[in-house]
């Protein structure tokens, strides 16, 4: 072989591992934005539903809510605050318990 036969060869394998690299970058590249992170969602064990705790605050922000409801419908009349609220804390209870 002459000396213009082995740069010719030289500059073939030298693009032919270039273009090797540079698949493989592209493979590496590809491969980082098609994975992603995923957030699964716990289920809770075969169907059954999750007990949601609330907090004394919550569940007297609730009754508060609903007694105030239950008195503007029947326009704040007085002498009825006390039987709203713990009518009230009586059907947010039993919602809480699952009734």
């Amino acid at each position: 072989m002459n000396k213009k036969q082995e740069k010719g060869q030289l500059k073939t394998a030298k693009k032919k591992t270039a273009k090797a690299k540079a698949t493989t970058n592209r493979k590496l590249v590809s491969k980082k934005t098609a994975t992603k992170k995923r957030v699964v969602k716990k289920a809770s064990a075969k169907g059954v539903p999750v007990k949601q705790v609330i907090s004394p605050r919550e569940r007297y922000e609730m009754i508060a809510t609903m007694a105030y409801y239950r008195a503007e419908q029947r326009n704040f009349e007085p002498g009825y605050d006390i039987q709203d609220w713990l009518d009230c804390e009586s059907t947010i209870d039993d919602m809480m318990k699952g009734h």
